[in-house]
């Protein structure tokens, strides 16, 4: 109404000031018909209405004080009353906070701006191969593309390269023999270079005579490369699991060594798991010396907090802390675990079934023996 639009001192619609108004706030709401708290917030920043009496939280609360109940946005109606709300707030009529949002020309956009730097903007200054336009981003001296290293002359219907036949004698036997290059280099004959190494010519006898095969030769080989390769001395632990391997083989049957091995697989050394899964299969646990304590006895004989495993000395050492925590007798204790022999395996069983059990029951081709699995 008229007298409302006095009131509050909002322009008349038609007028100057007021189409100056709908274009700001057109331009604030980024082509939406309403506009949304964030934008209402920015247009009082770039408009410099904020200050000590209008603050960014009383430009929040206005927006939430016009908008409808459950509107996230306002009208321009809305708008209009936001800006005589804020004239109030920083004590001047409504005509001078109008004018101030109508002689918006649109947001303000700002970034960081680096500041001068002399060796980055005085070329004049620049040093090395910067000076000289800088680095260049292909590297000709080096292989950076397939096609510096591929042969795309003509080649023959073979696919060989002309290039190589012109540079290239042929032998009797039809094998390509390449001429000695000036560096001195032996002459290579057919895709079989000559070597040193006396692999080729086994592995070319064991062929003709059908022997072996390549691939087990070449395991053999590596196999032999690799102990060559390994000191000869040896450190400290692998003596350790030697002299350990030694001392379970040559331990009777039915001692605790091989108690040890049964229980490790014939490795020389026993993990947290394995050495829980042996004091619950050969009975070493029960009320006195639970699986949590069997846990710290690991960690005590282990001794170095970094190792994971144990040796057969170390684990009689265990197995004399169990029998101290049960309160038994060292010697009973061992009897206990003879009697095992090993680990105890457990699986599921499967209930009766009499369709599956009883072949009496079977039908179809079942019933003659099943289906071939080769047609």
């Amino acid at each position: 109404s008229q007298a409302l639009q006095k009131s509050l001192q909002i322009p008349a619609a038609g007028s100057a000031a007021m189409g100056d108004l709908e274009n700001v706030f057109g331009v604030y709401c980024n082509g939406e018909p309403t506009m949304d708290g964030k934008s209402l917030a920015k247009l009082a920043k770039d408009t410099k209405l904020l200050d000590s009496r209008l603050t960014a939280t009383d430009v929040d609360l206005v927006f939430a004080k016009v908008k409808d109940k459950t509107a996230r946005r306002i009208t321009f109606s809305q708008f209009m009353e936001a800006l005589v709300i804020f004239a109030g707030k920083k004590g001047v009529d409504s005509e001078t906070v109008q004018n101030k949002v109508a002689a918006s020309k649109g947001p303000v956009l700002s970034g960081t701006v680096a500041e001068a730097n002399k060796f980055h903007d005085d070329k004049s200054l620049y040093t090395g191969v910067h000076a000289k336009g800088g680095p260049s981003t292909i590297d000709t001296d080096k292989v950076h593309d397939i096609s510096q290293i591929m042969d795309r002359s003509d080649a023959d219907v073979r696919g060989v390269s002309v290039n190589y036949q012109s540079g290239a004698a042929r032998t009797s036997s039809g094998n390509v023999v390449r001429a000695t290059s000036s560096a001195g280099r032996a002459p290579q004959t057919g895709s079989v270079r000559q070597s040193n190494d006396a692999t080729l010519p086994r592995m070319d006898s064991m062929r003709r005579s059908g022997t072996g095969s390549t691939r087990d030769l070449m395991r053999a080989e590596s196999s032999k490369r690799l102990a060559l390769s390994r000191p000869g001395t040896g450190s400290s632990r692998n003596l350790t699991r030697t002299a350990s391997s030694k001392a379970v083989v040559s331990q009777p049957s039915g001692s605790l060594a091989l108690v040890f091995t049964n229980f490790t697989g014939g490795a020389a050394e026993m993990d947290g798991r394995q050495f829980a899964k042996c004091a619950k299969d050969t009975g070493v646990v029960n009320k006195k010396c639970t699986p949590t304590d069997i846990d710290l006895i690991f960690a005590k004989v282990k001794g170095n907090p970094s190792a994971r495993k144990i040796s057969y000395l170390q684990f009689v050492d265990g197995i004399e802390h169990c029998a101290v925590k049960r309160g038994a007798h060292y010697d009973d204790l061992e009897q206990l675990m003879l009697k095992s022999g090993g680990p105890t395996f457990s699986g599921t069983v499967a209930e009766a079934n009499k369709f599956h059990d009883d072949k009496s029951l079977y039908t179809g081709v079942y019933a003659n023996g099943g289906p071939s699995t080769i047609d």
